[in-house]
């Protein structure tokens, strides 16, 4: 007797007695997958109604297995077996005319794995798994597509043909005549930010904004500190309670921020990650008392909760365009201010760009600063100028969109934090001087 012979064919049926115990489960339990039918237990009244059960996929498995091993030298034995049993499985399907098609399909993905445990048994077990995982979920499949948006889903899509499709197109070499736009890199960087909202909305939908104003300020930092601070200044202009709320969300996205910058430059180069974060360390513990007095004030007073941060899909084309232009210009200006005024031209495009975006300079600058010592100190200040640009301009925002009781505890708080910043960074840069 061959043992490794019949070792594969008891994986094959092994294989089919899963898939078929799942379905047959599923059959007994009364086809409840609403969510109950996934606790469900089978009725003895039910328990053998199944239209194909553990027995018949275990069967498929086996025959699968024996025409594979038949077929060693009969070529034409397995395509027209599997033919003949697909037939014999459409047949069945007709005379019970079943509306579903889950079952059969199955049996037909046991068909096949019970051949390929002949080629490969690993890879047989692996999809049989996977097989089982996709039929079990159907209670919880079904849950997510009734909760999705359909503006949720054409982000999603955006944001996988950006990675898969129009990315690897993308030519590395710039074509520009002055050789400072790389499609692949601009692609890469559109990605990049694109990638970061598109994380922060998710966990905005997962855990909710409207569960505190200190979730929506963080979360919202994930994506725009800029719009977290410009809607909760109209808010507590509007309703004076808002205020120590709204200041709240505003410290938190704010306190996120220098830490996304942190995180996205550390991806693309770690030796100026780490002195940013020697930067803007002190701005994120300012920022961090000040969220924590806001809190316990919030606490200590009545005060009605600002309405939840709405924030729109971050993926939406035009969007992602738009990004592609900003990025262009101060990509541009960055190559040409650094060309023709050194490593000043590079502080000088963050100090311009800051004002209104942080991470289209702060991607450039780290890009920058892979190369020597040097370059990566220029690059750290220069991420930490756009910080500063970039804190100075919500200070302003805070107060012209939310007035004085909003917006001078903000300015005074972003004051410190400035002031802190621009210490740490030219202590560093002077540490670093020889």
């Amino acid at each position: 007797m061959d043992t490794a012979a019949l070792i594969e064919a008891l994986y094959a049926i092994g294989i089919g007695l899963v898939v078929g115990l799942e379905r047959e489960h599923s059959e007994a339990a009364g086809h409840r997958d609403d969510g109950a039918g996934a606790e469900a237990t089978p009725t003895p009244a039910r328990l053998g109604h199944a239209a194909m059960g553990a027995r018949t996929t275990a069967l498929l498995g086996l025959s699968g297995w024996l025409l594979a091993f038949l077929g060693g030298g009969l070529p034409w034995l397995l395509p027209v077996g599997l033919a003949a049993l697909v037939v014999l499985i459409g047949a069945q399907m007709v005379m019970t005319r079943e509306v579903g098609m889950t079952t059969e399909i199955a049996g037909v993905v046991v068909l096949l794995l019970g051949a390929l445990v002949h080629s490969n048994r690993a890879l047989a077990v692996a999809l049989a798994l996977g097989t089982v995982t996709l039929l079990v979920s159907k209670p919880w499949m079904v849950r997510f597509v009734g909760s999705v948006r359909r503006i949720e889903v054409t982000a999603t899509l955006q944001l996988l043909i950006l990675f898969a499709i129009v990315l690897p197109l993308l030519p590395v070499q710039a074509r520009d005549p002055w050789g400072a736009l790389p499609p692949r890199k601009i692609g890469t960087f559109i990605a990049l930010i694109g990638g970061v909202q598109y994380v922060g909305y998710v966990l905005t939908r997962w855990l909710g904004a409207a569960r505190g104003i200190g979730l929506a300020g963080l979360v919202g930092g994930l994506t725009s500190s800029t719009a977290v601070t410009v809607s909760m200044a109209r808010a507590a202009r509007a309703t004076p309670e808002a205020v120590i709320p709204g200041q709240l969300a505003t410290f938190l996205a704010n306190l996120i921020m220098p830490i996304r910058v942190v995180v996205i430059t550390a991806a693309i180069a770690p030796s100026v990650a780490w002195r940013v974060a020697a930067a803007v360390a002190a701005m994120v513990v300012t920022l961090l008392v000040a969220a924590l007095l806001s809190w316990r004030r919030l606490h200590a007073v009545t005060a009605r909760q600002a309405g939840e941060i709405k924030l729109k899909n971050p993926f939406e084309l035009w969007s992602a365009l738009s990004w592609g232009a900003v990025l262009c210009v101060v990509l541009l200006a960055a190559t040409l201010a650094q060309r023709y005024f050194g490593d000043e031209g590079l502080l000088i495009a963050a100090a311009i760009s800051g004002i209104t975006d942080v991470d289209a300079i702060t991607l450039i600058a780290a890009e920058q600063g892979r190369g020597s010592s040097h370059a990566a100190e220029i690059a750290a200040l220069a991420i930490a100028i756009a910080v500063v640009a970039n804190t100075i301009a919500k200070a302003c925002m805070a107060w012209g969109g939310g007035g004085r009781a909003f917006g001078a505890r903000i300015a005074v708080v972003f004051g410190i934090a400035v002031v802190t910043t621009i210490a740490t960074a030219t202590a560093g840069l002077l540490s670093a001087s020889p």
